[in-house]
């Protein structure tokens, strides 16, 4: 089973494997995400040194909705961030195809789309690119793996989601 990782403004395409989310990442994210979709606001990402960056996560039609945010102002590395945040990066997961096409629908009305960019297959993760996202040193090193993880915990953290 694969992940199809698309970037929506350049239309790279990164295949990952399931077997390129080890079940201690997937278990640790699970709870966390949970706790996202369930309080509808940012939350302190739970990685003690990356927790001043946060995601708001939300449920679109049976597909995942997630953006990461960064501190806006002076913060504290490792520390969780209460103020004015800046969004990163925009993230959809749809595991089934029906999720796919609302969810491709509504990422290309809202973010810039590479000119002839068609949905990928599900299950994918589809990724805007905030411009914000050069002000920030460092989080373009981690984005790319932590989309993929918490793809990967969506897609299996229940049995009627599990691929297949």
């Amino acid at each position: 089973m694969f992940l199809n990782h698309l970037t929506l403004s350049t239309g790279h395409l990164v295949r990952s494997a399931r077997s390129d989310v080890g079940p201690a990442v997937t278990l640790l994210l699970d709870k966390w995400l949970r706790s996202c979709i369930d309080s509808g606001r940012p939350n302190p990402l739970p990685l003690p040194p990356l927790s001043h960056f946060s995601v708001q996560a939300l449920l679109e039609d049976g597909a995942l909705v997630v953006t990461v945010f960064a501190p806006h102002g002076p913060h504290q590395p490792g520390k969780p961030y209460v103020g004015r945040t800046t969004p990163l990066v925009t993230f959809g997961v749809a595991q089934r195809s029906r999720q796919g096409a609302q969810l491709w629908d509504m990422l290309i009305k809202v973010f810039p789309v590479k000119d002839g960019l068609e949905p990928p297959d599900t299950p994918y993760c589809a990724v805007a690119v905030h411009p914000s996202v050069i002000a920030f040193d460092g989080p373009t090193e981690w984005l790319g793996d932590f989309e993929r993880c918490v793809a990967w915990t969506w897609l299996t953290r229940n049995p009627d989601l599990r691929p297949g």
